[in-house]
């Protein structure tokens, strides 16, 4: 009995003196990768946000106009990032002071769009995204649902104004008033820096 409480105890002890030794290893095992947005050949449709320098601020890019200010009016923009050979995604992050909706979509062997981050009322001008699980691609898209510029950028392309009718006599006769879209009514996501890790690859 004594012999079987001198070897439990010796068990917990030398427990307790290798905990830190393994959490040390854990966590030496997940040390994130190199940026991979700055890997030789990666191409952005704004270079700015790949360009690994803070002070530099570029934005995401509207789609091609349609040709319709009805349809464009609302027209989401996007930051895309395409890497030079596939890589293991776990963690996205965006350097920006206006971004607020957004959702960040994943390119796939088919050549479409997959969604892996979908996040709404963000705060933070650093936002950190942690992937639910890893994404193999060579390509990640930014799509912008809504940023805090978007109300300005509605008040600078609205206008109200009254439209006068003109009588078979020449007078002026004044008519309703009428709400007029002049262009976009969303705004850009101002991007200092888009980040892309996976976990760095042990050495042995």
């Amino acid at each position: 009995m004594y012999t079987d409480k001198l070897g439990n105890k010796r068990f917990f002890f030398l427990t307790i003196l290798l905990l830190p030794i393994l959490l040390s290893a854990c966590v030496v095992g997940q040390q994130w990768s190199e940026n991979y947005a700055l890997m030789e050949g990666v191409n952005a449709n704004d270079p700015v946000i790949v360009d690994g320098d803070l002070s530099t601020v570029g934005q995401s890019q509207m789609k091609k106009s349609s040709g319709s200010l009805d349809l464009d009016r609302w027209q989401n923009s996007e930051s895309i990032i395409i890497l030079p050979e596939k890589k293991k995604i776990y963690r996205v992050t965006i350097h920006s002071s206006n971004l607020q909706d957004f959702q960040l979509l994943a390119l796939n062997t088919l050549g479409e769009w997959d969604v892996v981050h979908d996040q709404q009322h963000n705060k933070e001008k650093v936002i950190d995204v942690r992937l639910k699980r890893f994404v193999t691609t060579d390509g990640i898209k930014l799509l912008v649902r809504k940023t805090t510029d978007d109300k300005a950028r509605r008040r600078q392309n609205s206008k109200v104004e009254r439209e006068n009718e003109v009588t078979s006599s020449g007078k002026v006769r004044k008519g309703s008033f009428v709400y007029k879209v002049t262009g976009p009514q969303t705004a850009p996501a101002k991007i200092a820096e888009i980040r892309l890790f996976g976990y760095a690859e042990s050495s042995q």
